[in-house]
C-alpha cells in the first residue's frame, strides 16, 4: 500500500480490498478503518464503472502491480478529525512522454481550506523522487477561483490548447535533470486558497 503524509493529511492508495469495501459501502470502509462516518456514499455511475473495470482486469488493481497507484482511487484523510476531505485518482498509467492527468475531488464542507493544494505538493513530491512520472496535468474550470489560485501557487502553467472556453488543462512538471523537488514549497503558508 502507498501512503504519503502531509502536514495534515493522510494520503492512501487504496488497495483493491479496500476499494472494493470503499465503492460498496462508505460508511463500512470508514467504520473498519476507525473514521469518522460521513454518510456520504461513492457515486452510483462511477460505481458500476470501476467494478467493472476491477472485474474485467483485476491484476492492473493489486497492488502487487507496478501501475497501481495510477489505477485505483486515493483518499484525503484529514489527521485530526479522522474525516475523509476528498479523493483523487489518476487517468491510468504515465502516457510514453511520462505525462500523468490527476482529478481532484474535495467534499463540500472543506473547500477553499487548502487541502487540494496541500495534498498535490506531495504528489509532486513523490514523483520527483519516485520519477514515476515526469508531468502532471490538471483540467480545470477557469471560474473555479480556489482551483485557480492553488494552480498558480503550485506553479502549475496552462498548456497551449483548451477543453473549452471553459475548462484549460493545466501543467507542470515534478522533475528535470537540473531541478530537486524534496524541498517543495509554495508561496506563503500554502495551505490556504
Amino acid at each position: 500500500m502507498i501512503e504519503l503524509r502531509s502536514t495534515r493529511v493522510d494520503i492512501i492508495a487504496l488497495s483493491l480490498a479496500d476499494l472494493t469495501v470503499y465503492i460498496d459501502s462508505r460508511m463500512e470502509y470508514e467504520k473498519g478503518r476507525g473514521l469518522t462516518v460521513s454518510g456520504e456514499t461513492f457515486p452510483d455511475t462511477y460505481r458500476e464503472e470501476v467494478k467493472e473495470m476491477m472485474e474485467r482486469e483485476p491484476n492492473l488493481w493489486r497492488d502487487t502491480n507496478p501501475d497501481f497507484a495510477f489505477r485505483t482511487l486515493w483518499l484525503m484523510v484529514d489527521r485530526e478529525s479522522k474525516r475523509i476531505v476528498g479523493q483523487f485518482s489518476f487517468n491510468g498509467r504515465p502516457s510514453p512522454d511520462a505525462d500523468v492527468e490527476i482529478f481532484f475531488s474535495v467534499e463540500k464542507p472543506f473547500r477553499k481550506m487548502g487541502y487540494a493544494t496541500e495534498v498535490m505538493i506531495e504528489v509532486l513530491k513523490w514523483g520527483g523522487q519516485t520519477k514515476l512520472f515526469h508531468r502532471v496535468l490538471i483540467d480545470a474550470d477557469e471560474g473555479n477561483k480556489a482551483a485557480m489560485a492553488s494552480l498558480k501557487k503550485l506553479g502549475f502553467r496552462k498548456c497551449n490548447t483548451s477543453i473549452n472556453e471553459v475548462t484549460s488543462t493545466y501543467y507542470k512538471a515534478v522533475y528535470d535533470r537540473e531541478t530537486d523537488v524534496s524541498d517543495l514549497e509554495v508561496e506563503g503558508n500554502g495551505l490556504s486558497q
